[in-house]
């Protein structure tokens, strides 16, 4: 089952994220900065975050999209900063809310994600353009 983000989830994004963040040798995770991070996408309407969980209700993945003014074009771009689930399913039910969400505000141009095929099931590109997402370059981009 997928859901809004809570405040009260941010400790169970956290390790989702860190986590999401192996690999990268050059780059060490900032703990206090994913964690504003996490807290502000759940915090502004501006921003997307919706979780996936367990029948308990226990958070087992998150869709985090980031939204900010687009430096090249009128109105605003929203990038996912993270999307994992370890539920099967939910990972497709959280990019489809993404992708309604999306659609539902003028003010963003384009959304997407760039992804990084260490760590992404490739299952998940095809999802993506079957959804509506458009490769370009190395990005699924989502025009609105």
């Amino acid at each position: 089952m997928i859901r809004p983000a809570i405040l009260a989830d941010a400790e169970a994004i956290f390790p989702i994220a860190v986590f999401e963040c192996r690999g990268y040798e050059r780059l060490l995770p900032d703990p206090d900065k994913i964690r504003r991070g996490i807290i502000q996408a759940i915090s502004s309407a501006s921003h997307f975050a919706w979780v996936s969980v367990d029948d308990q209700d226990r958070v087992n993945g998150a869709l985090i999209g980031l939204t900010s003014n687009n430096l090249w074009a009128q109105r605003k771009n929203c990038f996912v900063a993270l999307w994992s689930s370890a539920i099967k399913g939910d990972g497709a039910k959280l990019l489809r809310e993404f992708k309604r969400w999306v659609q539902s505000r003028r003010a963003i141009r384009v959304a997407g994600f760039v992804p990084d095929s260490d760590h992404i099931d490739w299952r998940a590109y095809a999802l993506a353009e079957r959804m509506g997402f458009k490769r370009n370059g190395g990005a699924f981009l989502l025009y609105n």
